[in-house]
């Protein structure tokens, strides 16, 4: 139901209008009724594309189907349950059909999405609707939550003259499915009960890529008769051989396959076929290397990312990068080894001496290159900070151990200019030491600019934090001046470790998030995000998370504590303004499983919603869950190596 939300509710605002009750009943009872046609429409025009998949495929067959109703369930050879529901149902559909340039055309209009496989290469998704707002949607990305377009054409009122895919089956022939696009076309798929080809391991979800470093096996059920031939399929640069001595099986048997891959970053289809007379059955799965060095993935062509898919993340790929691309290795000279300008640097693990020196940042991206070892740069004196100075995608760091040796100012990143803005500032999966000796703040954003950064994100970062009664903030935003910060859109902590290095000792005064500002000062933040970190002797007087902010996501988060500070220890402080649109304002909450294991006298005082800010009606409901048992079966504070035991698996971060 939640593709039609805005759509019913939209549809129920008018019936509610009505003054009498019978009608709204009757109106209700109308809306339900279409809203079910509406899912209908979708489920049948979803499973029309999987048929259709299929008998592009050409590579199935059909080891038994029945009839449910009007619906035909079909199992394929490889195991796969499809179902197919031949007409309409429903109003409208989008126009669906197959180019000479074997491209989808949805809606009359060329995709660049292809639907058949075109040299060597299989069609990567086929295409998925839903119905939002009483038009129909595409998506060509397997259901990527972002990649969701508009086709612009009505799923309801009056019949359009696109119909249905599937028109018509026929059954009448037992040893073949006939199936009847709505252009015409009629396709066959063979009705063989024994012929079968399915791949058993590795267990994938949908769109899944299996990932092999340098060798792998596979499992492939099969029905083996005399005369059958069995192969596997792949690329001449991968290697594909069959290790099951079949020879004299017969009946259902499970083979093994080893895989091995090119030493260089590839991709694949990893297909194995059966062949039994003039029919062939085919499973495949996609496979590629294992990411080893970043800059191999870059020069062939696949996707780096920095951050989180799912998330606060910049895709990097040659086909459309602008910037500057530099590859920094041992060999390199000490000028190459200064990064001092805008670009996108790769970083050998093994180099010593990658410096930074100020310059005006407004696009620099530097990666560690080899995925198993964090790459080293340092800031080698107080004056070669990260400056943000001119607009561009911002400043993102991946699997970098940032040396602050040197190092000993108030921040790590600062601003430039007066005005500036910026996409992103972004680390993954970092590591370094939070530095100075009065207060201090790792991304300073100060009083006498105007910075707009739209995503701030930190995932699967190592921060060692000193031992402290200053305030040590990972982000903070400060403004006393009249300049009003704007277009701050999200900031995202997820899967961290932050630690004070010593038992019995830490920081009170440490927060993620301190922007302490009202109404004249900053818009609200509207997307706050604070997942599965960890946090140990680091706990906040002043809210670890303090700001004018709604839609708070913080779920999941650990702290352990044996620092006994006599302080307040807050969570969320939602800044008080001069209006009174709070608490009504504050959007969705979601607080689960935040978990707390505090030694001290003041070990269960932990507050969700501090009262020096504004809170949620039910501001009650939402607490910490106290633990008696130390939940880590690996402590090792020196180094910030903390895992927990089986009992407390996915809580805080699961960082190696």
């Amino acid at each position: 139901m939640k593709l039609y939300k805005s759509l019913l509710f939209g549809l129920l605002m008018c019936g509610f209008a009505a003054c009498d009750t019978t009608d709204l009943e009757r109106d209700i009872d109308s809306l339900k009724d279409r809203v079910e046609d509406y899912e209908a429409q979708v489920q049948k025009l979803n499973e029309d594309m999987n048929i259709i998949r299929v008998l592009l495929d050409g590579n199935k067959t059909i080891t038994e189907w029945s009839l449910e109703g009007d619906n035909y369930v079909l199992k394929l050879s490889n195991g796969e349950t499809v179902t197919l529901a031949p007409g309409a149902v429903g109003e409208n559909y989008p126009s669906i059909t197959i180019g000479e340039n074997g491209n989808w055309f949805i809606g009359g209009n060329d995709s660049g999405v292809r639907a058949v496989a075109q040299e060597g290469e299989d069609a990567l998704f086929t295409p998925q609707f839903k119905i939002e707002n009483g038009n129909w949607w595409v998506n060509y990305e397997n259901g990527k939550a972002d990649a969701w377009k508009d086709l612009g054409v009505q799923a309801t009122g009056t019949p359009s003259s696109a119909t249905s895919p599937v028109q018509l089956v026929d059954t009448s022939d037992a040893n073949v499915f006939k199936i009847t696009l709505s252009d015409g076309q009629t396709y066959s798929i063979p009705v063989i009960q024994d012929l079968v080809c399915e791949i058993t391991e590795p267990v994938l979800k949908k769109g899944e890529t299996w990932m092999i470093g340098g060798e792998a096996t596979l499992k492939v059920k099969v029905n083996i008769k005399p005369g059958d031939m069995i192969r596997p399929v792949v690329p001449a640069d991968w290697k594909a051989e069959i290790t099951t001595d079949y020879a004299g099986l017969t009946g259902e048997q499970t083979l093994e396959v080893k895989v091995k891959t090119p030493a260089s970053a590839s991709k694949c289809v990893v297909a194995v076929e059966v062949n039994r007379g003039v029919n062939t059955v085919t499973d495949e799965i996609v496979a590629r290397t294992e990411i080893s060095s970043y800059w191999d993935e870059y020069q062939a062509g696949f996707d780096v990312v920095v951050g989180d898919e799912n998330g606060v993340c910049m895709v990097i790929n040659k086909s459309d990068v602008s910037l500057p691309v530099k590859h920094i290795t041992t060999s390199s000279s000490a000028e190459e080894k200064t990064i001092n300008a805008a670009g996108i640097y790769f970083v050998d693990s093994d180099v010593e001496g990658v410096t930074h020196e100020r310059f005006g940042i407004s696009s620099l991206i530097i990666i560690g290159n080899n995925a198993d070892k964090q790459s080293k740069l340092s800031l080698p004196s107080d004056n070669d900070y990260f400056n943000l100075a001119s607009t561009g995608k911002g400043l993102l760091l991946k699997n970098m151990e940032l040396d602050l040796t040197s190092y000993n100012k108030e921040y790590v990143i600062n601003e430039g200019g007066n005005e500036a803005t910026f996409d992103y500032v972004l680390f993954d999966g970092c590591k370094f030491e939070m530095k100075g000796t009065n207060n201090v703040n790792f991304l300073s954003v100060p009083e006498k600019t105007n910075i707009h950064i739209s995503s701030i994100g930190f995932y699967k970062n190592k921060v060692r934090v000193p031992a402290s009664e200053k305030g040590v903030n990972l982000v903070s935003l400060t403004n006393k001046s009249g300049v009003k910060f704007t277009g701050y859109e999200r900031f995202v902590c997820e899967q961290n470790v932050f630690y004070s290095p010593q038992k019995g000792s830490g920081c009170f005064t440490f927060s993620l998030f301190q922007a302490n500002l009202n109404e004249t000062k900053m818009e609200i933040i509207p997307d706050m995000v604070v997942n599965n970190n960890t946090f140990v002797n680091l706990f906040s007087s002043n809210g670890m998370l303090r700001a004018r902010m709604k839609n708070v996501t913080s779920n999941a988060n650990l702290l352990w504590n044996d620092y006994d500070a006599d302080k307040s220890r807050s969570w969320i402080i939602a800044v008080k303004r001069s209006d009174s649109s709070l608490p009504s304002d504050l959007g969705d909450m979601n607080l689960l499983e935040n978990t707390v294991f505090d030694q001290t006298a003041k070990g269960k005082s932990w507050m969700m919603f501090h009262s020096n800010g504004y809170r949620p009606d039910n501001y009650g409901d939402y607490t910490f869950n106290y633990l008696d048992k130390d939940p880590f079966e690996v402590f090792d504070i020196e180094h910030g190596i903390f895992k927990v035991s089986a009992a407390y698996e996915g809580i805080g971060a699961s960082l190696d």
